[in-house]
């Protein structure tokens, strides 16, 4: 389970940031998670939990934004939302290239 290391590099940015503010707590933390980034926002979820026990960011909500992949079709036009595996246009069956939905990165924290 990867997410348990992606939890706890977030929580390393956030209390870093934290502690460059002078910050007393961590209130929320609000991630950036793309469709492609091969990331269980589930498990994130729980590596959360457990990562931010016994820190400024005991309390603190994860908010986490979702993301997903862009595919457009140069044979039909045809512009979708692609999930990990649609290398297909949906509407004409032509290849094509998803774009984007690799995001992973912390957007906002809040801190007292």
């Amino acid at each position: 389970m990867h997410e348990l290391s992606v939890a706890q590099s977030m929580m390393a940015v956030a209390l870093e940031n934290a502690a460059a503010n002078n910050a007393k707590k961590i209130l929320r933390i609000e991630l950036v998670v793309g469709n492609m980034s091969g990331v269980s926002v589930d498990a994130l979820r729980f590596a959360f939990d457990a990562v931010k026990a016994d820190t400024i960011a005991g309390n603190a909500a994860l908010v986490i934004q979702e993301t997903a992949a862009a595919a457009h079709c140069a044979a039909c036009g045809a512009n979708f939302e692609a999930g990990q595996y649609d290398f297909f246009c949906p509407a004409c069956g032509a290849p094509v290239l998803p774009k984007g939905g690799d995001e992973l990165y912390v957007k906002e924290l809040e801190i007292e």
